[in-house]
């Protein structure tokens, strides 16, 4: 009789294409905030950024967002596409800004591999630029899971 070989434990995830870590620096230029894309909110952003602005609730609802896919989005320039809140290329509530914009460019579509990150630093020039400091795959895998969460409390509404 043979006895019996346990299994072997199952193999460690794959290290991320990131795993050196990659560079960035917020060098606040404001490119981010241009063009059309939907910033999506949570309740939680959606009350910071009122006691931001000293708004009421409602007062904040009816000036800054807007219902888009069932969801609550901050009010984008008709003409442009811009967000609301940039004022001479610069973030007007940065110290209040949305999780959606505290996370980038920790997206998962800028990091879903070298190329995707690479497009990011075509639009923004702190991506990858070779002054910025670089940021450990530990703390972009942190940020990128914050923003997972951020987008699944949005999508849910809360």
């Amino acid at each position: 009789m043979t006895t019996p070989v346990p299994p072997a434990p199952p193999a460690p995830p794959p290290a991320p294409w990131y795993a050196a870590g990659l560079r960035f620096t917020c060098t606040g230029c404001g490119a981010c905030c241009t063009g059309a894309g939907r910033v999506w909110v949570s309740l939680e952003d959606i009350a910071r950024l009122a006691a931001a602005l000293g708004l009421d609730l409602p007062t904040f609802a009816e000036e800054h967002l807007e219902r888009a896919a069932g969801r609550w989005a901050l009010k984008e320039r008709a003409e442009t596409g811009d967000c609301g809140f940039l004022r001479d290329r610069r973030c007007a509530v940065y110290e209040a800004r949305p999780r959606q914009c505290r996370t980038f460019p920790w997206w998962p579509t800028t990091l879903q591999d070298a190329a995707a990150w690479g497009e990011a630093g075509r639009g923004c020039e702190g991506v990858g630029a070779p002054g910025a400091p670089l940021v450990s795959a530990e703390d972009v895998t942190r940020a990128l899971d914050e923003e997972r969460r951020g987008r699944a409390r949005a999508a849910a509404g809360r």
